[in-house]
């Protein structure tokens, strides 16, 4: 059945600042009796003092503040943010980056020394999924060492304070002393958000008004299903050899919701839960079931993409690609019930969550999808793709005989590193999602 979802207007509220005496701490708090206060040393008090039989005042006001940190102890930073507009997850000098903003803020807000603020190494600095130009995060967990006192309630509240407001920190707590968020991080979630008539099985079916129907839904939710296991995903990467070991990936399930209908716009909305993504496998993915779904690739193509011989695999837009959630299954299961440490779960933030992605996510991919017509200018380049293997190279669409690779959309930037156990679709990793 579809539903019918009004434009995004909700608010992310955030809680007013309040003061520290009247703040009080969350139930998922751990007390740090090691933790050192915030300490500011008082001038001290002006003094009377005889000079030649006269008495004068010494004023000793101007004596410098002297701010003492707290003790620095790793923590779990859990966020989200939107990714339009940032050149994607990682610090870059002089780029515009999610963590530009996010140690901008931590610095203002004297949770971390200036001198660590471009040295990520001395804090163990790390995200547990990498997402690349554009890409968005609803759920996503950094670890890093921080200079925190014990109320943790209002160093969020200070930390969003200093933040835009398309990135959120739901909380912050505290972790084991070696905990790394990327190598804890069990499993990750993507999605795609598609709009339907991406998957209409005639060419001419491509308008905002288009309404899938149940048996090509099901269609497109069978066909996925085949990217379900191990498979080698060297089709649907760059920069790799056909034998290298990491183009192998298992993703665990793929579901397709119901259609959801957005002003005048219909989407399908395609979850991906796999422990790592390559770069741009998700995005091919979805590239690829578009082409089979509208008639453009021969049945037999998915199979042999699958296989070590190079063969065309169209590359979905980036836009609709988001970072669902980071599972810290492993870590839960190790710390989260010994009485010490306190899960890494999302279920206490998921009413902050939802109206976070509806606003600053969902809500920004529809209005450039709306504006820009991105999946409609996209599915116009398939015709010049060339659905072969090998040195064959038949033609697919009659009439089209033009070179093999002239779609613009799959000439991203493949220079930078490669983060392989995630993945992001806009431009490099693996879907952080990379796809």
């Amino acid at each position: 059945m579809m539903t019918t979802e009004s434009p995004v207007d909700i608010e992310l509220k955030r809680s007013p600042g309040e003061s520290e005496k009247d703040s009080k701490r969350s139930k998922t708090d751990q007390p740090d009796e090691e933790a050192s206060e915030v300490i500011k040393t008082e001038p001290t008090a002006d003094k009377n003092i005889e000079v030649n039989g006269s008495t004068e005042t010494k004023d000793s006001t101007t004596t410098p503040e002297r701010f003492v940190y707290p003790t620095k102890k790793k923590y779990a930073i859990m966020m989200g943010f939107c990714g339009d507009g940032y050149r994607g997850m990682a610090l870059n000098v002089g780029v515009n980056t999610i963590e530009e903003e996010l140690i901008s803020a931590l610095s203002k807000c004297n949770f971390i020394k200036p001198e660590n603020a471009r040295e990520l190494g001395k804090m163990y600095f790390q995200r547990a999924s990498r997402t690349d130009k554009g890409v968005s995060a609803a759920r996503q967990v950094v670890s890093s060492n921080l200079n925190l006192g014990p109320d943790l309630k209002s160093a969020v509240v200070k930390l969003n304070e200093a933040l835009p407001n398309d990135i959120v920190v739901y909380d912050i707590i505290k972790a084991t002393k070696h905990f790394d968020s990327h190598k804890f991080a069990s499993s990750r979630v993507y999605e795609y958000n598609c709009p339907s008539f991406a998957m209409a099985p005639t060419l001419g079916d491509t308008w905002s008004g288009y309404r899938i129907t149940p048996e090509v839904l099901q269609n497109v939710r069978d066909f996925l299903l085949n990217f379900v296991g191990t498979k080698n995903y060297y089709n649907y990467t760059s920069n790799k050899s056909a034998n290298d070991p990491s183009c192998f990936r298992y993703i665990r399930s793929i579901t397709v919701s119901d259609p959801v209908v957005v002003e005048d716009i219909e989407y399908i909305r395609i979850f991906l839960h796999g422990d790592s993504f390559i770069y741009h496998q998700i995005r091919k993915i979805v590239g690829m079931t578009i082409a089979v779904m509208r008639n453009v690739a021969p049945s037999d193509h998915l199979e042999k993409s699958f296989q070590k011989e190079r063969c065309d695999v169209p590359l979905a837009p980036g836009l609709g690609l988001v970072l669902d959630e980071v599972k810290m299954t492993r870590y839960n299961k190790k710390f989260g019930k010994d009485g010490m440490h306190t899960p890494l779960e999302w279920e206490p933030y998921e009413e902050t969550v939802q109206d976070f992605k509806l606003k600053h996510i969902l809500g920004v991919i529809h209005r450039k999808e709306k504006a820009e017509s991105t999946m409609f200018q996209w599915l116009q380049t398939l015709k010049k793709h060339k659905f072969y293997t090998g040195d064959v190279l038949p033609d697919i669409l009659t009439g089209d005989s033009k070179s093999t690779d002239n779609d613009t959309s799959n000439k991203e930037e493949n220079s930078k590193p490669v983060d392989n156990s995630e993945s992001t679709e806009s431009s490099k990793a693996a879907e952080n999602p990379s796809g």
